[in-house]
């Protein structure tokens, strides 16, 4: 079962998630987590973690699933550093650890090469574990709480990059390039780029789109599970509806040859000859797509994400409107604070203001 898979499942299932938890009853969840903290147990605190977040967090049971896997991620990382590796004496009590200890960790994850962004994501899930040990009754304090995660010594709109227009025109052609005209992986890559290059949609919102989400009458898609579980409509841009139109006609077809399966809800499915075949896509999947795309395009590996085209979404949008309203409210940004970084990812408008800032130089000069 995908990522996205168990998103919808737990949407549908959570009141029996928290019914059938062992989380439920007061003393148990206490005795379990004071039991789990002292062991240690992965497993248990995992447990104690998605059951807190499914419970108590602003989104409950919409949290995202590249959430929760970050926030397990960053959860085990400090579990293997509080084990001690380096000896018995090193070994740390989760319910005694303080600031200093959480902070020590950080700076461990930083010495064996992690960004200090995706520092900065751990701390964020052991902080949420602490604070499933004091609801549980198992801690007193988050000392989580009170580290301060490190900081990029690089600006955001500089490490993030979007392609510039004709780049992203080139990417969009490769598919037709790479396969035949009867490969249905021709037209589904092709959806798959421009859902992130044109829509803006995240990996996961690109992945859990199913059929009756792409309302092409209205001109516009449905992202029903959104970051935080927010739901928003998307307009779609001519060229958009003409990929989408053609791949939902190849999707029929993968039907009728049973390259897909009837009741597989999924707008983007697998096209590998696995035990995938015809599932929905992943976001590990569409990421590793899109990469094969950027490889061609002989882009950075730091440039191989889906994200890249969200950026490149904002920041193509912010140019043709100069409105960052208008790029907050498609790319579903909470704030129009958020959306400020795509005016600063705008290289195409300062290459042009540089450019323009020469040729005055150049008429001055030639003035009689």
């Amino acid at each position: 079962m995908d990522a996205v898979e168990t998103m919808h499942n737990s949407l549908q299932g959570s009141t029996d998630l928290v019914l059938s938890s062992q989380w439920v009853e007061a003393g148990n969840r206490r005795r379990e987590a004071v039991r789990a903290a002292h062991d240690q147990s992965q497993a248990t605190l995992l447990s104690l973690l998605d059951h807190y977040m499914t419970l108590k967090s602003a989104a409950k049971a919409a949290v995202s699933p590249d959430t929760r896997r970050l926030y397990h991620l960053g959860v085990r990382r400090f579990l293997e550093f509080a084990a001690g590796r380096d000896g018995p004496n090193t070994r740390l009590e989760l319910t005694r650890c303080d600031v200093d200890d959480i902070e020590r960790w950080q700076v461990s994850l930083q010495q064996v090469g992690l960004s200090a962004n995706s520092v900065s994501s751990y701390l964020y899930g052991v902080r949420a574990l602490y604070r499933a040990l004091k609801w549980a009754g198992a801690a007193d304090e988050n000392p989580a709480a009170a580290a301060k995660p490190p900081r990029e010594r690089t600006p955001a709109h500089a490490r993030k990059g979007a392609l510039p227009v004709n780049v992203y025109r080139r990417l969009l052609d490769l598919p037709a390039e790479r396969y035949g005209a009867d490969d249905p992986r021709r037209v589904r890559d092709a959806a798959l780029l421009a859902l992130g290059g044109s829509a803006g949609l995240r990996a996961a919102e690109i992945c859990g789109l199913n059929i009756p989400d792409i309302e092409l009458t209205l001109h516009r898609l449905v992202v029903r599970f959104g970051k935080g579980g927010k739901r928003r409509l998307v307009p779609l841009s001519g060229q958009l509806e003409g990929v989408l139109a053609a791949w939902l006609t190849v999707r029929s077809a993968l039907v009728l040859r049973g390259q897909a399966r009837e009741d597989e809800p999924a707008l983007l499915v697998s096209l590998s000859s696995n035990a995938s075949l015809g599932r929905r896509l992943t976001p590990a999947g569409g990421r590793f797509i899109a990469a094969g795309y950027y490889r061609l395009l002989g882009l950075p590996p730091e440039m191989w994400g889906l994200h890249t085209l969200r950026r490149t979404a904002g920041t193509h949008l912010y140019r043709a409107t100069r409105d960052l309203y208008v790029v907050a409210d498609v790319l579903g940004h909470s704030s129009v604070n958020t959306s400020a970084i795509y005016a600063k990812m705008d290289l195409e408008s300062r290459r042009e203001a540089v450019q323009a800032m020469e040729d005055l130089r150049d008429r001055e000069e030639n003035l009689p």
